[in-house]
């Protein structure tokens, strides 16, 4: 008896470890409904230079040192910034606040 529980709770430890399989949708059977706008609509986010600081220190911060903003003019922001934002993946909103902050306190 003892045996046979052993081995069917080792049984299922076994099969819940193994990787499962994941579906891969290799096309689409319907079109994405027509006039869905992204929250908030382009051209309406507000700069928020103190977004903007969070962003940079949580998102920007995680993988490498922050320089201080007013290390570089802000022509050289502008290239950093368009470099490393896709690679931080951030969202179109995280990008105006982001690039916001870097200009407030980028040199003249």
């Amino acid at each position: 008896m003892n045996q046979a529980f052993l081995l069917i709770i080792v049984l299922f430890v076994v099969s819940a470890c193994q990787k499962k399989a994941v579906p891969v949708i290799t096309e689409r059977k319907y079109d994405p409904p027509k006039g869905v706008t992204t929250f908030p609509p382009p051209g309406t986010i507000n700069p928020d230079t103190a977004i903007g600081k969070t962003v940079f220190v949580s998102r920007c911060g995680k993988c490498h040192g922050l320089p201080d903003p007013i290390q570089f003019t802000t022509e050289r922001w502008d290239g950093i910034l368009s470099y490393m934002m896709p690679r931080a993946r951030l969202d179109e909103a995280q990008k105006i606040h982001l690039a916001a902050y870097i200009k407030a306190n980028a040199a003249k």
